[in-house]
């Protein structure tokens, strides 16, 4: 349902097709699209209500992610179990891309479901870790840190000079990454090398 509601965007805007249309398209009953979404939105950008929710709920229990990570790792393997789930491809990528250039206004409520997930995630780090004092800012620091190594591992693995068939995985890229992070952060200020 997903590709096809990018490819209807694309092919005649975020407003010049219905709900119904997109599922008689897939074969689908108006009933099914609203237990999956929320709006026309959320299809175009792949946001499947209640997805998120289990999966975080058993990475904070510990069910999901091997339970001996660090927190900034244990963020970066759920982001790459997240990435598996969803089957984020370069394709995908390419198609969401044309229907940002289409629709800018799309831009700004995938910024705005990216901070949603955000929030989620630092709550189920906080649980996870049991970072219980309303003050204590670890969880939004380990989120926040995760979400750059994957923004940074996106733009490389995503750019259209990326040559996917002799270039890392995009896990071994995200994990490479935070080695590199790593490495960085506990640097004492002398030149080394990765």
């Amino acid at each position: 349902m997903v590709v096809e509601a990018r490819r209807a965007t694309l092919e005649h805007g975020l407003h010049g097709f219905t709900i119904e249309q997109l599922c008689e398209t897939v074969g689908v009953s108006r009933r099914t699209f609203f237990n999956h979404f929320a709006s026309k939105d959320d299809a175009v950008l792949g946001i499947e209500q209640g997805a998120t929710e289990e999966m975080l709920a058993a990475y904070a229990s510990r069910a999901l992610v091997p339970g001996d990570l660090d927190p900034l790792g244990s963020v970066v393997a759920l982001a790459i179990e997240q990435v598996h789930v969803a089957g984020i491809d370069r394709a995908d990528e390419a198609l969401v891309r044309r229907v940002f250039e289409r629709e800018p206004v799309m831009v700004a409520k995938f910024l705005a479901a990216a901070d949603v997930q955000l929030t989620a995630v630092g709550r189920a780090v906080r649980e996870r870790f049991g970072w219980t004092d309303p003050g204590d800012r670890r969880a939004q620091l380990v989120t926040e840190a995760a979400a750059g190594l994957l923004k940074v591992t996106a733009a490389e693995y995503f750019d259209d000079a990326f040559d996917e068939t002799t270039g890392p995985s995009f896990d071994a890229l995200l994990t490479e990454n935070l080695r590199q992070l790593r490495a960085a952060i506990t640097t004492t200020g002398q030149d080394h090398t990765a």
